[in-house]
């Protein structure tokens, strides 16, 4: 009896020591599918813990976060503007992990009681299809006003701010530069050049890539990707200067797997994570000081814009309202 006893015991133990070592990270992503996974992989190689995830933009996965939050079903947001992280936080949909933070990282870009860290930083600009372009024989613009001609009708795309935390960005970047009132005209008018508004942050930049749309105003990082890859595209960076985002990181409140979720942060603002960044050619741009930029452009060629999160999260129902009574229905 006692020998039967200790043999269930150890097969118990085999089997508790094998669900152990096997289990995941189960992050949401709000970052491009292609480019999470570049990332997620590299954490995985580096630490041995695997990941699965799934792609939702930033609407989306805070939706899914506190449709889940009686019974969650990921660890980890990763991705979206900070100022979502801001909202999830305030709707007490993440837990705080809190970490010395190293010097190189600026403070603007996390949060002093640990809800919520940087993953990376990219500038918004303006990614143009030069063959579309010479093609229609349409002058190049240098800034934001310059989207209201004419010429443009019909030739731009842009991401929806109802679903897209970049398109969300744009509408706020525009605000700082013009003020509100006057940025809500500003869109209203610049609709009749709109094509479509896109519901995801990365795709205007896919049809520019393909000559489907000859502008898109979305952040960075595919613009570049394109550009590397060979494409006849080139960005542009508005005079008046472009706002840009800190896309962030949380922990779900009520995880199941915390220890590697706090992990995952330690591992992204490392130096050998923030690199990684930069060694997967993710073309964003590294939120830490003492990290080799690569080929981007850098940022103290390019005029930024610093709009406030915390007013852009405590504003995004309003502003979100704004934009689709007045600019929506033109």
């Amino acid at each position: 009896m006692l020998k039967r006893l200790l043999l269930a015991l150890m097969i118990l133990t085999v089997l508790l020591g094998s669900f152990a070592f096997s289990k995941k990270l189960v992050v949401y992503s709000s970052v491009d599918e292609a480019n999470a996974r570049k990332i997620l992989a590299a954490f995985t190689k580096d630490t041995g813990i695997d990941v699965d995830f799934v792609f939702l933009s930033s609407g989306p996965a805070l939706a899914r976060i506190e449709a889940e939050k009686q019974n969650p079903q990921a660890d980890v947001w990763f991705g979206a503007p900070m100022e979502n992280h801001i909202i999830a936080k305030e709707r007490g949909l993440t837990q705080p992990y809190k970490i010395t933070m190293p010097k190189e990282i600026s403070s603007r870009f996390y949060d002093k009681e640990g809800f919520y860290y940087p993953i990376y930083m990219n500038p918004l600009g303006i990614g143009v299809n030069m063959t579309m372009l010479e093609k229609m024989k349409l002058p190049l613009p240098e800034s934001w006003n310059d989207l209201l001609k004419t010429v443009y009708k019909k030739t731009i795309q842009y991401p929806n701010p109802q679903s897209s935390g970049t398109g969300y960005s744009f509408v706020t970047g525009l605000i700082k530069v013009l003020g509100e009132d006057a940025a809500m005209k500003f869109l209203k008018l610049m609709a009749k050049n709109v094509q479509t508004y896109t519901q995801s942050g990365t795709a205007p930049s896919k049809a520019v890539g393909i000559g489907e749309a000859v502008f898109g105003i979305q952040f960075t990082p595919a613009f570049f990707q394109f550009m590397d890859q060979g494409y006849n595209v080139k960005v542009v960076f508005p005079k008046e200067g472009v706002p840009y985002e800190v896309a962030c990181m949380s922990i779900i409140k009520g995880a199941k797997n915390v220890d590697e979720a706090q992990k995952l942060v330690e591992w992204i603002i490392s130096k050998k994570g923030q690199q990684e960044i930069i060694n997967q050619k993710t073309y964003f741009y590294p939120i830490r000081t003492d990290v080799d930029f690569g080929n981007l452009p850098p940022l103290s060629s390019i005029k930024l814009i610093h709009v406030d999160p915390k007013w852009a999260a405590d504003n995004k129902t309003r502003i979100v309202n704004r934009w689709i009574n007045e600019v929506l229905p033109y």
